[in-house]
């Protein structure tokens, strides 16, 4: 079996690794997906319910701790140590009371239930650097709403202290019905275990104990506390509305989205009462020295504490205790619900993707080091040998004995040459240069030959695309477009200057361009590949003479996506080309990328294919317009000379509307990146680079999706696999 023939049923091993991967990653995102509603409406609706402690620590002097801060994935929140989740008594319950929920639960050396919670530390996996990911979105598992915890490990007790006791889940588990605590009941048992000290005295009790007789000090703390407690009221009242903007996003029911603007606006008037005794308490505080204005200070602050009743919350705030219960019950028993509740589908398939990574990520990296990346540098070496020759000047190396003729007219870019019929191919195979002679001479990368028909039959070499000049002068020799048969094939040497390299056309004339730009597309498709300097692979790609070598050129914006032609930006220095004769910026099947960035922000690098360069003055590239459907920009004078770029194909998904740039910096793929036609994270492909850009201070990534598209096109063109 050929090299080439497994490499492609290589190719299709590696597609089918990474689909099983993608597919399990598309799972754990649908599961997150079901379940973002609910974590939204838990994370939202916590702070409500610490609002609504504080307030009653104000009416009452007793509260529960506020919970754990949360957000949906624990995103913007630093990592927690597993102690951080004990002794939650005396706390509001917390997004680890659904953890617990439905984690582990210990066991003692004789496999006796202890009651203890075990959760697992959460381990980034990954980043993607793809089109599908955005290019910022970093996998970890788990992803708790309480942060990334910084180690696994077991809390005491916390399974039967919770939501899903032992006995529960012993129930449900052989069962029976999966009876589970709701978070209310939680939250009001712990509330109920809460008891009054001589610290927790509501501030209007304090003012309420002073006369007009206190010394002035004793007015201090009733001031300080009040100011203090109109900040709190006024910050609170904020917490709600943000609440009530999040869950009506989640589609929560009007009595809760109203209950929290009702509470939000009698917030708004505490904060008003709070304001007004902690200024009559400013010196030199008058209203201390007369018993009736003392009196009214000491109403307005036990209004402040107490809005409805004394020593119990409001009625607004505790309609929105119940309302906010009831969203609060129904969120957390739709993540909880046994055995298919959204966070326990989630949990699962994060901690079945935690461990089936470790074995995926390994048969990669053996998968690539013992059998891809050996077969990719057997298969891609006769290409750069090949390039090699003909730039020596040598014999391309192709093994043809004898008189090698075309035996058929063969027009440019066709895919097949038929040749003398009595030749031996045995010993063909693809990478190899064939020198096509005749009146139109060019180059033919060959991928391979074929037998059509009986003995001897019809004897063709596969190729890519032939590349035969299409020049029309008469007087040039041949037809335009067309190798006519008879012409010779061989690997007979080809003599090419730096000169000729860069301009792209032949010094012998027009109609042996095809050997110039066939050798300048060859040298560009394997940097593109490979990497200008080589990659991983081991295998560096010949270099091919180019102007203005090093340099990157800017392009007017906007570059659309198709776009058939390219405007640079200012006309390039000629001292700079490397030349000592004026050569265009490109040549014509030369790739070149493209990269810049889309309306949104995001950076993309895509390949175009040149076809021709001109200088025009903006009027004639206006002229030009209805036929190539690419406006010139506008700023473009009439009078003034702009260097134009047209193209035979432009890979790019999105318009391109600043900082876009045309550069030949190919960075090459790695192998497992080529195999998959997928952008991989760096820990499944290391040889591939990421391109990063400074972009307002913030460091971005550059989606080299389309740019990977175009190299695995190439690849399998190469390969004869259909793309």
């Amino acid at each position: 079996m050929s090299a080439v023939k497994r490499l492609s049923m290589e190719l299709d091993g590696w597609q089918a690794a990474w689909k099983q991967l993608d597919a399990f990653l598309d799972r754990v995102e649908g599961a997150a997906e079901q379940d973002a509603p609910h974590v939204q409406t838990v994370c939202a609706l916590l702070p409500v319910f610490s609002v609504i402690e504080r307030a009653r620590r104000r009416a009452v002097g007793i509260a529960l701790s506020p919970a754990l801060p949360s957000a949906p994935g624990g995103k913007g929140l630093a990592g927690l140590a597993p102690a951080a989740l004990v002794g939650g008594e005396q706390r509001l319950p917390g997004v680890e009371e659904l953890e617990f929920a439905v984690g582990t639960i210990g066991a003692d050396g004789d496999g006796k239930l202890t009651g203890a919670a075990m959760l697992a530390g959460s381990v980034t996996l990954f980043a993607f650097r793809d089109e599908k990911h955005g290019g910022e979105v970093v996998v970890r598992v788990p992803a708790y709403d309480f942060g990334p915890l910084l180690a696994s490990g077991t809390v005491a007790d916390a399974i039967d202290a919770g939501l899903f006791s032992t006995d529960q889940r012993r129930a449900a588990a052989e069962g029976g019905e999966a009876e589970m605590k709701t978070w209310t009941g939680l939250r009001n048992t712990r509330r109920g275990q809460l008891t009054t000290t001589a610290e927790t005295v509501p501030l209007s009790s304090v003012l309420g104990a002073l006369s007009v007789s206190s010394p002035s000090s004793d007015f201090d703390p009733v001031a300080s506390g009040a100011a203090t407690r109109q900040s709190e009221c006024l910050a609170d009242r904020s917490v709600l509305l943000q609440a009530k903007t999040t869950v009506e996003e989640q589609g929560a029911d009007v009595a809760l989205t109203d209950a929290l603007q009702r509470a939000a606006d009698s917030l708004q008037g505490q904060a008003t009462d709070y304001g007004t005794v902690a200024t009559a308490l400013q010196p030199p505080r008058t209203a201390t020295h007369s018993t009736t204005q003392l009196a009214d200070l000491q109403a307005t602050l036990r209004r402040a504490d107490s809005p409805g009743m004394p020593g119990q919350l409001s009625t607004e705030l505790t309609l929105l205790d119940v309302e906010a219960g009831k969203g609060m019950d129904e969120a957390v028993a739709a993540r909880l619900a046994y055995p298919d509740g959204s966070l326990r589908m989630l949990r699962t398939l994060e901690w079945a993707l935690r461990f089936h990574w470790v074995f995926r990520q390994r048969w990669f990296d053996v998968r690539n080091r013992t059998a891809l990346a050996p077969l990719l540098r057997q298969v891609l070496k006769p290409f750069c040998d090949s390039l090699t020759r003909v730039l020596a000047g040598t014999s391309t190396g192709i093994p043809l004995v004898g008189a090698v003729t075309v035996v058929k007219d063969t027009p440019t870019q066709a895919t097949a040459l038929s040749v003398t019929p009595t030749v031996d191919l045995a010993k063909v195979q693809a990478g190899h240069m064939a020198h096509v002679g005749g009146e139109r001479p060019t180059l033919a990368l060959v991928l391979g030959w074929e037998v059509k028909g009986g003995t001897p039959g019809d004897k063709r070499l596969r190729i890519s695309p032939l590349n035969v000049s299409i020049a029309t002068d008469a007087k040039l020799p041949g037809v335009a477009g067309l190798v006519r048969s008879g012409a010779t094939v061989s690997g007979s040497a080809v003599s090419l200057s730096a000169q000729e390299l860069m301009e792209g056309c032949s010094a012998a004339g027009p109609q042996a361009d095809g050997v110039v730009q066939e050798t300048v597309a060859l040298g560009t498709r394997l940097a593109l590949l490979l990497g200008q300097g080589g990659n991983a692979l081991g295998l560096v790609p010949p270099a091919v003479a180019a102007p203005y070598p090093g340099q990157t050129f800017k392009l007017l914006p906007p570059v659309e996506v198709g776009a058939a032609r390219l405007f640079l930006e200012g006309m390039p220095l000629a001292s700079t080309s490397g030349s000592a004769q004026p050569v265009p910026v490109a040549r014509p099947g030369e790739l070149l990328l493209v990269r810049g960035a889309d309306d949104e922000g995001t950076w993309w690098q895509g390949v175009a294919q040149v076809d021709t360069v001109s200088v025009l003055t903006g009027a004639a590239a206006r002229e030009e317009d209805p036929a190539t459907v690419t406006p010139t920009p506008v700023c473009c004078g009439d009078d003034e000379e702009v260097v134009v770029i047209t193209l035979r194909d432009l890979q790019l998904p999105k318009a391109l509307v600043r900082d876009v740039t045309l550069r030949r910096d190919f960075k090459g793929f790695g192998g497992p990146s080529l195999a998959t036609g997928v952008m991989l994270p760096i820990e499944l492909d290391p040889g591939t680079v990421n391109v990063t850009v400074q972009d307002g201070g913030v460091t971005k990534t550059v989606l080299r999706d389309p740019e990977l598209r175009v190299a695995t096109a190439v690849l399998k063109g190469w390969l004869g696999v259909p793309t």
